[in-house]
């Protein structure tokens, strides 16, 4: 066979791949479709937030001092008047001793003081003395008196500036965290500890301010905890804050538990809320594979047509649409990689 020959089978072979290449690529993709149309969708607003405790407080130091002991750890359980942080109290306790060692002297010369008055009172009696020695013995019996009341209110005052060394929780609660310890210095106000006091936990969520007018006191809604998927809570609007947050737009709303969880809520926990906004309507609904980069595949003619789409956030594995497509649409699920203008076969 000559080299011409040869030369003529290799035109022939490669005009042939590539009349089979470009048969190949003219064939259409078969793909699977959903038909959009109206189905009822309950009307809500979703937003996310936080498990809150049903109180939270602070407690700061009232007195000077050093941090002498801390015996509770972070995130553990106490009972009301369980120590949180112990303060070093020698100067306390000294002042203690020295209150109580002056309310001894102050009785003891009250006791004498009584004893002269009386003892001037038979002598005024028996007209051995004037009466002006027996008021002076009643003016210093009566400034026994009140030393002894002032030596018993700084004793109390003492034993009070003592008690306060020990730094308890005012109410059953969960320690959110320590801000001292051992060895650091405290003045009057500064904060020692978080506390979360016992109760029904609360519901926090950052509302996006353009929704609030959706909202209202009362407004029934379901609440999705992150650590716990599986679990739905049931809760109502509480309270709506009085003012949005210029820095982010968004409005503080409370919700309230209707029952009891069934699942441990930590203050801090991250959560889904959906709030009832209204009866439900029609809405179009997409399957979230439908949708890539706020694009669908639609099939017109045979031939992909991808249009750009406006969604509301996913409800129940579907995203509502709000705009770019209308009722009777065939949009290709799972959305293709297909070009603009690429023939595809609609299979059942």
């Amino acid at each position: 066979m000559g080299q011409r020959t040869k030369r003529w089978i290799g035109v022939i072979v490669l005009l042939a791949l590539m009349g089979g290449v470009a048969w190949w690529m003219t064939q259409p993709v078969p793909v699977r479709v959903v038909t959009l149309e109206a189905r009822p969708v309950q009307m809500s607003v979703v937003v996310a937030g936080r498990v809150a405790a049903a109180r939270e407080t602070t407690l700061a130091s009232t007195v000077t001092g050093r941090v002498w002991a801390t015996p509770v750890a972070e995130g553990a359980a106490v009972r009301a008047g369980t120590p949180l942080v112990v303060l070093d109290s020698d100067e306390w306790r000294a002042a203690v001793a020295q209150a109580r060692a002056q309310q001894a002297d102050a009785r003891n010369q009250l006791a004498e003081a009584e004893r002269q008055a009386a003892r001037q009172r038979e002598l005024r009696q028996q007209g051995y003395i004037s009466e002006a020695a027996l008021d002076a013995a009643e003016r210093a019996r009566e400034a026994a008196r009140q030393r002894v009341a002032q030596a018993d209110a700084a004793l109390r005052q003492s034993r009070a500036r003592l008690d306060q060394t020990t730094v308890r929780a005012p109410t059953d609660g969960v320690v959110l965290s320590r801000l001292v310890e051992v060895g650091d210095g405290v003045t009057p106000g500064k904060p020692l500890v978080r506390l979360a006091l016992s109760g029904p936990p609360r519901i926090v969520l950052d509302l996006d301010e353009r929704d609030l007018s959706q909202l209202a006191e009362g407004k029934l809604a379901a609440v999705r905890v992150d650590a716990w998927p599986d679990a739905r809570l049931l809760a109502r609007v509480q309270r709506i804050a009085a003012q949005v947050d210029n820095a982010r737009g968004t409005v503080q709303v409370e919700l309230a538990l209707t029952e009891l969880p069934r699942v441990q809520l930590l203050p801090g926990m991250t959560v889904s809320a959906e709030i009832v906004t209204g009866e439900p309507r029609p809405r179009l609904l997409l399957p979230l594979t439908a949708v890539r980069d706020g694009r669908v595949a639609t099939v017109e003619q045979g031939r992909v047509r991808w249009r750009r789409v406006e969604t509301d956030p996913a409800r129940d594995g579907a995203l509502p649409v709000r705009a770019g497509v209308d009722v009777g649409v065939q949009v290709i699920d799972p959305a293709p990689n297909l070009p603009e203008g690429g023939r595809v076969e609609v299979r059942p």
